[in-house]
């Protein structure tokens, strides 16, 4: 699942090459149309003839503006990824990925392309002031990688639980999800259910310096990706996420792994309490 450090990066290497663009055409397979929440036609109308005018990023959402609020046009066509949802730059003659849900081929003969091997993605297409119609958009925190340490402190006393459902709340943080709350939290050296209410005050400042600081070291590891392409995910930087069985990068112990609702969480019984 795409979280906070992909798509931020995905947003700087799509914005030069998307923002002016004009919309020559939109194709929705049939297929895969009931991840729109948007009828196909709609959106083909809708978006058609349309300027991209910026694409940008909230928690685990994509936001591409589109049309001038001058003219009457203004929309915003929202992503939300889910699981499998991947963006494709290519050209518009090259052939399509499989599982491509949509395409917005340009003028200038380049084409985005939306998959999702898991048919989990959601698709929104909503007026310039109606982003709080999208389902999860009003209930957002602050984002995770900038959430001041006031802030974070005063919003934790009011989320109790477990940390790495804490993390993943949306409400909470924003931008967070499966992957990055197992590195947040060895970075901390927290296990992932223990309780917030045994934190101290020192545990907290410390969890939200791991926050920021696991954050911006992902960015910077994504930017530096020799071979970055928009739709694939080299996580290979990670010090425990999907590596369970091998030695800690810290202390050595096995990396234990849990299974949970479908998804793998991982942790160091050696060094993370």
């Amino acid at each position: 699942m795409p979280e906070m450090p992909e798509l931020e990066v995905l947003c700087e290497y799509l914005g030069p090459r998307l923002v002016g663009e004009e919309i020559a055409k939109v194709t929705v397979s049939p297929k895969f149309g009931f991840l729109l929440r948007t009828p196909p036609a709609d959106l083909a109308r809708a978006l058609t003839g349309q300027a991209l005018a910026a694409i940008w990023r909230r928690g685990k959402f994509l936001v591409f503006d589109v049309g001038s609020p001058h003219s009457g046009g203004a929309q915003k066509l929202v992503v939300n990824p889910m699981l499998g949802g991947r963006l494709h730059w290519s050209g518009s003659r090259d052939k399509p990925p499989p599982a491509t849900i949509f395409a917005l081929d340009l003028k200038s003969g380049e084409t985005l392309r939306l998959t999702d091997f898991a048919r989990m993605a959601r698709v929104y297409l909503v007026g310039e002031d109606e982003l709080d119609t999208v389902p999860g958009w009003a209930e957002l925190g602050p984002e995770a990688d900038s959430v001041s340490l006031e802030d974070f402190q005063a919003r934790i006393r009011r989320h109790p639980g477990e940390l790495k459902n804490l993390l993943r709340n949306q409400a909470f943080v924003a931008g967070i999800g499966n992957a990055y709350s197992d590195e947040i939290l060895h970075a901390a050296r927290m296990l992932p259910l223990r309780k917030r209410s045994s934190l101290k005050p020192e545990d907290v400042d410390a969890l939200h310096g791991a926050v920021i600081a696991t954050l911006a070291d992902a960015v910077a590891k994504i930017r530096a990706q020799a071979d970055y392409q928009p739709h694939k995910q080299d996580r290979g930087f990670m010090a425990v996420h999907l590596r369970g069985g091998e030695p800690c990068p810290r202390c050595g112990h096995r990396i234990a792994e849990i299974k949970a609702r479908g998804e793998v969480f991982n942790y160091c019984r050696g060094c993370q309490k």
